[in-house]
């Protein structure tokens, strides 16, 4: 193991606009001004029960390929984030009690959670990238472009998942639900588009897809 790091708490930027894009309602009426009251209600109690985490760590060339990701340059950060499973056991409680507008709320900003807790884990992994003169491409995640999914299991074998919380199903699906794994491919050189991640991603439908720029 080259460099590796647990960390059991990642401090996140919760953006109230993912919350909503994750919800996918009308941008205005009577529907968005009773779900935005609710959400604002919710929000301390959603808040209190996110546990932002994860781990990293800097593979070579040949345990990269072992994991499915193509044409790997000579260093690659692995890694994994969750928010825990205490929201997503809350939003199916209320799910099962009928009350189905908490539920969607509490799902939707365990997705914005997600999301800003891989945001923040990728940022770490860009500082460490930085300090050695390494240069960080865009997150790239087993089940988007050519990754195949299938690969989840062995990318998750290099971290400590386990200690995180996370694990899979037979399907291959994380548990719990909001997490998120990732790749950072390390360049000795600046691919040009660095001010944009988004420019590099092979995901082109991606909701999350933005034209600001991400600071490296």
């Amino acid at each position: 193991m080259r460099d590796a790091g647990l960390i059991h708490h990642l401090v996140i930027n919760l953006d109230p606009e993912e919350v909503w894009r994750a919800l996918a309602v009308p941008k205005e009426g009577r529907r968005r001004e009773t779900t935005a009251r609710r959400l604002e209600q919710l929000l301390p109690e959603a808040r209190a029960l996110l546990h932002p985490r994860g781990a990293w760590r800097i593979v070579g060339h040949d345990e990269a390929l072992e994991v499915g990701l193509a044409d790997p340059p000579h260093e690659v950060a692995v890694a994994v984030c969750t928010i825990s499973g205490e929201l997503e056991r809350s939003s199916a409680e209320r799910a099962a009690a009928g009350d189905l507008l908490d539920a969607l709320l509490l799902d939707a900003v365990g997705s914005a959670a997600a999301e800003a807790t891989a945001d923040a884990l990728n940022a770490r992994v860009c500082r460490i990238a930085k300090a050695r003169t390494l240069y960080a491409a865009a997150r790239e995640s087993p089940g988007y472009g050519d990754w195949d999914v299938g690969n989840q299991g062995r990318l998750l074998a290099l971290l400590p998942a386990e200690r995180l919380g996370i694990g899979l199903t037979a399907g291959g699906m994380m548990v719990p639900r909001k997490s998120v794994s990732f790749a950072l491919r390390l360049l000795r050189e600046p691919t040009g588009e660095d001010s944009d991640p988004c420019a590099r991603c092979g995901r082109r439908d991606c909701r999350h897809r933005r034209t600001r720029a991400l600071e490296h």
